[in-house]
C-alpha cells in the first residue's frame, strides 16, 4: 500500500460551488489550531471543474494522491462541515467534522493510523471523531 502522505500535503478539494461562505467557514475551521495546538494543514484546491464531481473522477484528475479530502455538497449541508474522506486505492470512505479533520491528516502523516483503522473507529453514520 502507498503511504498516503508521501511527502505531500493532503489535498481539500471543494467540489461544491454553491456557497462561497460555507467554504471559507469549512476551510477556517478545519485549518483551526485546536486546544491542544494542532491545527491541520491541507492543499485547498479550488476550481469550478470540479464541481459536483464524485470521489472516483477525483481520483482520476488526482492519480497521485492516495487520501483525498472532499468538501461536497453534504459537507456543507450542516455546521460541523463533515468532510468527505476518500481512500482512492480502496473506494472506501468515511465523513469527518471539519474541526477533526487534523486528525486525518495528522495521523495518517505520521503513520500514527492507517485508512482501516480509521474507518474502523466511525460511528454508525461513518462519521469519524478524534478520540478524545
Amino acid at each position: 500500500m502507498s503511504d498516503p502522505m508521501d511527502d505531500e500535503t493532503i489535498k481539500l478539494i471543494r467540489t461544491d460551488y454553491s456557497d462561497d461562505t460555507s467554504w471559507e467557514a469549512l476551510t477556517e475551521v478545519a485549518t483551526r489550531e485546536n486546544a491542544i495546538g494542532f491545527a491541520g494543514e491541507f492543499d485547498l484546491v479550488e476550481d469550478p471543474e470540479l464541481d459536483g464531481m464524485e470521489p472516483a473522477d477525483l481520483a482520476e484528475r488526482f492519480p497521485d494522491d492516495v487520501i483525498l479530502l472532499i468538501a461536497d455538497d453534504h459537507a456543507f449541508s450542516d455546521q460541523t462541515w463533515p468532510i468527505l474522506c476518500y481512500d482512492t486505492e480502496s473506494d472506501r470512505e468515511f465523513r469527518v467534522p471539519a474541526k477533526d479533520a487534523w486528525g486525518v491528516e495528522s495521523n495518517l502523516g505520521t503513520g500514527n493510523m492507517d485508512f482501516e483503522e480509521m474507518l474502523g473507529m466511525t460511528d454508525e453514520d461513518g462519521v469519524f471523531m478524534v478520540p478524545a
